[in-house]
């Protein structure tokens, strides 16, 4: 299925609560893994503030990409933002996906390459 890059340029990101592993079936208790890579994935809920508004969205990210000192509150980057549409008996919606969650504070925090 088509994956649409998401600019979040103008958009302010907040960690809402500490990053959770994904359940894949709740009645096993089994947790989503990466198909490519075997890592264990991770929701991710953010609230995205566009012109003043915020929304409550959930990003997937695979477990290399946390950030391990996140906490609620706190500005966060979401590199690699996709946007997946998908469709099924049940419903239809947009996922999201990043390579990574990361504090603001450290991206700021990193020298920029030259």
């Amino acid at each position: 299925m088509r994956q649409i890059p998401v600019d979040t340029a103008a958009m302010t990101v907040m960690l809402i609560q500490v990053p959770e592993k994904k359940v894949k079936n709740r009645e096993t208790g089994e947790i989503a893994v990466d198909k490519q890579s075997g890592k264990v994935l991770y929701n991710v809920n953010v609230a995205v503030i566009v012109d003043g508004r915020p929304d409550a969205v959930t990003i997937m990210v695979a477990e290399d990409g946390i950030q391990p000192d996140l906490v609620p509150g706190m500005p966060v980057e979401l590199p690699g933002l996709m946007a997946r549409p998908w469709e099924n008996d049940f419903g239809h919606g947009i996922s999201y996906r990043a390579v990574a969650v990361t504090s603001l504070a450290e991206m700021a925090s990193k020298p920029k390459a030259a």
